[in-house]
């Protein structure tokens, strides 16, 4: 339904066919929003984890190869050559390192916090939403059975009101944040990358100058 952005809260209490029919459509679209978020997430965690895994093993090829000549090769002798070459690589990727132990934390402020604020807060909210209207709408039938009956009438409707009232706005809620929850991860990614490869040039033509 193209041009429909939110649930009309004025007609929680109607039970017309067409409220049912415009809140089936919204209900499937936040189950995909859900499903879709979901794997997205589980996408970003691997590229957090693998950032975290290079950085990690950047820092130890850095620290083997100052630690290179302290090693005993029985047929190496002393190569002071080969120890002087690796000392400087130790430096370059030393300094590789500390650039993407950045990237992981700008991954980790950028990527992540977004997508896992939205992940486990508004879906969280959604589902506790639709718990409660899933056991309104169960007790329905037996509410209209025992309206005439049911001393508390006005605040039983009240409550069934309200709860009606908090699932569409969870609905609405999820439809208002989902084009933000999507897209701000992925600039925060592309940002961080962009100042991870400027970090990397800087280190690039310290170490090996052009001129």
């Amino acid at each position: 339904m193209p041009g429909i952005e939110k649930l009309p809260l004025e007609e929680t209490l109607e039970d017309s066919p067409q409220t049912r029919s415009l809140l089936g459509v919204f209900e499937e679209d936040t189950a995909a929003i859900s499903n879709y978020c979901t794997q997205l997430y589980q996408a970003m965690q691997r590229i957090y984890d693998a950032q975290n895994e290079l950085s990690a093993a950047t820092h130890l090829t850095s620290r083997l190869l100052k630690e290179y000549d302290k090693q005993r090769f029985p047929l190496g002798g002393d190569d002071e050559v080969m120890s002087s070459t690796l000392q400087q690589f130790s430096k370059v990727i030393d300094e590789l390192s500390s650039c993407h132990a950045v990237l992981s934390t700008q991954l980790a402020d950028a990527m992540m916090f977004p997508i896992t604020q939205f992940k486990e807060r508004d879906l969280k909210d959604h589902d506790t939403a639709i718990n409660r209207y899933s056991r309104l709408s169960k007790r329905k039938d037996n509410d209209k059975v025992r309206a005439e009956v049911v001393e508390d009438v006005y605040t039983s409707r009240k409550k069934q009101h309200q709860t009606m009232m908090h699932y569409f706005c969870a609905l609405n809620t999820l439809q208002y944040k989902k084009k933000t929850a999507l897209l701000e991860p992925l600039l925060g990614y592309m940002q961080a990358q962009v100042c991870a490869n400027a970090l990397t040039l800087t280190c690039f033509h310290m170490y090996c100058p052009l001129d």
